[in-house]
């Protein structure tokens, strides 16, 4: 290296479990084949615990991976942040973004 040490690519697991109960505005995933965002949720938070890493919107999960093996990355501008990982539910691997929410999400929605 000319520059010296590599950062390690993501956040690790101490940094993960400080984004815990961080309410999630909404979350995307890019289509590999046609290159578009595809909403997958909204109003939803991050859960960590001591195995997992989840992000449920609207009561469903929309990403659950091992903690151990997640990897996650907050944007350039702090907005969200980028999760890659295999997918415990869905069985294939993700990468989704999730946007945060600038309130705190609740359960009980008023319309």
């Amino acid at each position: 290296m000319i520059f010296g040490k590599k950062k390690p690519a993501g956040m690790d697991i101490k940094t993960l479990r400080a984004l815990d109960k961080k309410p999630v505005k909404y979350v995307t995933e890019r289509d590999s084949e046609t290159f578009r965002e595809m909403k997958l949720g909204a109003e939803g938070a991050i859960n960590v615990s001591d195995i997992e890493f989840t992000i449920v919107c609207g009561g469903v999960n929309v990403i659950r991976c091992a903690l151990g093996s997640v990897q996650a990355a907050e944007l350039m501008n702090k907005s969200g942040l980028t999760v890659k990982g295999d997918d415990l539910d869905s069985g294939r691997y993700k990468s989704i973004i999730a946007y945060y929410s600038d309130g705190v999400v609740s359960a009980d929605r008023k319309k």
